[in-house]
C-alpha cells in the first residue's frame, strides 16, 4: 500500500500540471484514454496472475489489484502526456514552415514590386528631375519650387518601398550588436531637430545591424515627424516647432527593448493598423516607414507592440530578443544640436 502512495502523487501531479501546460486542450481526451487503457490494461494483467497465483488473503489481493490500477494509469498518463507533446511540437514546426513559406512568398512578390518600382518609376522622374532643374537654371518661380519638392518626396518613397521589399527577407547572418552605440548613431544619422534623446539600453543582442539601424531610424523619424501635436504638416518648418520640446526614449524590457516618446500618441483602435503596408495619418504620405520596422521585426523572429507611453505618447516595444551579454553601460542623456533645412 505504500509503494502506491507515490504514484497516486504523481498522477495528481500530473493532472495539475497538464492543466496549467502549454498542451492543446483538444489533446485531453486522448491522454484520458491512455490514462484510462493504462490502468485497465495492467490491472487485468495482475488480476490474471492474482487468479494464477491467489496470495491467499482477500485484503492482499486488492492490494495488489490497486497497485496495478494506479501503476497503469500512471504509465498510462506518461504515455499520453508525451504523445500529446510529440503532436503538439509536430504541430508547432508545420505551422513554422507554413509561415517561412508564407514570408517566402510575400518576399518574392515584394522583390517583383521592387523592380517595378526600379525600374518604371524611378527612371521616368530622373528624366523630370533633370528637365526641371534645367528650367531653374533658366527661371525659378514657386511653382516649379512645390514641384522640386514633390520630385523629392517621391524619391524618398522609392527608396523607402525599395528598403520595405528588402526588409522582409528572413534573416540568417546574425552578429553582436551593442544597442547603445548604435542607437547613438541612429540619431545623429535622423534630422531630430530639437527633439531629445534619453538612451538608457546596455545590452549586446543578436541582431543584423544594417536592418536593425534602419529599424531606428524609422521609429526615430516617425517620432519627430508624428510625435508633437504642433506638427501639422511635414515640411522641415514643421517638423522643427513640433519636435522642440519632443523626449525619445530608448530603453529596456524583459525580452527586448522599446522606443518611446511624450508626443500626441495612436489612438487605441488605430495602434494595429500603422504598422500596415500604407498606412498613414498625413495626406500625402506613403506610410512605409513603420511597415518596414515591421517587417524587419519580423525578419528577426521579434515581435512588436504599440502601446501608450508613460508620457501620453507611444510606445513601440520589440521583444523575444536574443541578449548575447550581460554587461552594463553608464545611461545617458543627450540633445543633438538642431540641423537647419
Amino acid at each position: 500500500m505504500l509503494a502506491i502512495v507515490p504514484f497516486a502523487a504523481a498522477i495528481i501531479v500530473g493532472g495539475f500540471w497538464l492543466s496549467n501546460s502549454e498542451i492543446d486542450p483538444d489533446h485531453y481526451r486522448r491522454i484520458g484514454v491512455w490514462f484510462a487503457g493504462g490502468l485497465v490494461s495492467f490491472l487485468l494483467l495482475n488480476v490474471a496472475m492474482i487468479l494464477t497465483w491467489p496470495t491467499g488473503s482477500l485484503s492482499e489481493d486488492i492490494g495488489w489489484a490497486l497497485f496495478a490500477a494506479i501503476v497503469g494509469g500512471f504509465g498510462g498518463l506518461m504515455m499520453g502526456i508525451f504523445e500529446a507533446r510529440a503532436i503538439s511540437r509536430a504541430v508547432e514546426a508545420e505551422r513554422q514552415r507554413l509561415h517561412r513559406e508564407a514570408i517566402e512568398q510575400r518576399n518574392e512578390r515584394l522583390d517583383e514590386f521592387a523592380a517595378v518600382v526600379a525600374h518604371d518609376l524611378r527612371n521616368p522622374l530622373n528624366v523630370a528631375s533633370g528637365q526641371l532643374e534645367l528650367e531653374r537654371m533658366d527661371r525659378d518661380s514657386e511653382q516649379l519650387e512645390t514641384a522640386a519638392t514633390a520630385m523629392d518626396r517621391m524619391e524618398t518613397l522609392i527608396d523607402r518601398t525599395l528598403t520595405l521589399a528588402r526588409s522582409g527577407h528572413v534573416i540568417s547572418d546574425t552578429e553582436a550588436v551593442d544597442l547603445a552605440e548604435l542607437v547613438d548613431s541612429c540619431w545623429e544619422a535622423v534630422p531630430t531637430m530639437d527633439a531629445t534623446l534619453e538612451n538608457e539600453v546596455t545590452a549586446v543582442i543578436d541582431a543584423d545591424p544594417d536592418r536593425l539601424r534602419h529599424l531606428f531610424e524609422n521609429l526615430f523619424r516617425n517620432s519627430v515627424e508624428h510625435g508633437s501635436t504642433s506638427a501639422q504638416a511635414k515640411s522641415d518648418d514643421a517638423i522643427e516647432r513640433g519636435s522642440a520640446d519632443l523626449t525619445i526614449r530608448v530603453g529596456e524590457i524583459s525580452g527586448g527593448f522599446y522606443v518611446a516618446d511624450d508626443g500626441s500618441g495612436i489612438p487605441p483602435e488605430k495602434r494595429d493598423a500603422v504598422l500596415d503596408d500604407g498606412y498613414t495619418t498625413t495626406d500625402g504620405e506613403g506610410g512605409l516607414g513603420l511597415a518596414i520596422v515591421q517587417r524587419i521585426v519580423e525578419a528577426h523572429g521579434w515581435d512588436i507592440d504599440v502601446t501608450e507611453s508613460d508620457g501620453g505618447g507611444t510606445r513601440f516595444e520589440i521583444t523575444d530578443i536574443t541578449r548575447t551579454d550581460s554587461s552594463e553601460k553608464d545611461t545617458y542623456t543627450r540633445s543633438k544640436t538642431p540641423i537647419q533645412p
